[in-house]
């Protein structure tokens, strides 16, 4: 049997969102938009953080994108990173580790 590929255009953007004290920052709003011109953004989807602040979009890579980030609680206090996020000491990111 012989599979042959075709190019593939799709690729991922991933993060973390974290408050200024590095503790992740769980249900912020991840917006994604693609750049159509210089003052022109269109709005393709929105992810929610997870409880280490992490999301992730797939995306087409031959394209430009914006990603814009919301987070409202007025009460907020940034809390200890859950029990499955484990601190990296290198660069203080929080991982999820199952």
């Amino acid at each position: 049997m012989v599979i042959c590929l075709e190019e593939e255009n799709r690729a991922a953007i991933h993060g973390v969102v974290k408050f200024p004290d590095g503790c992740p920052v769980k249900d912020a709003v991840v917006k994604l938009f693609e750049k159509e011109s210089k003052c022109k953004l269109k709005p393709i989807t929105f992810a929610f953080t997870d409880e280490c602040g992490q999301f992730l979009f797939g995306v087409d890579s031959c394209k430009d994108y914006v990603i814009k980030v919301f987070f409202y609680h007025p009460e907020h206090m940034p809390p200890s990173p859950p029990p499955h996020c484990k601190k990296d000491d290198n660069d203080c990111d929080y991982k999820e580790y199952s």
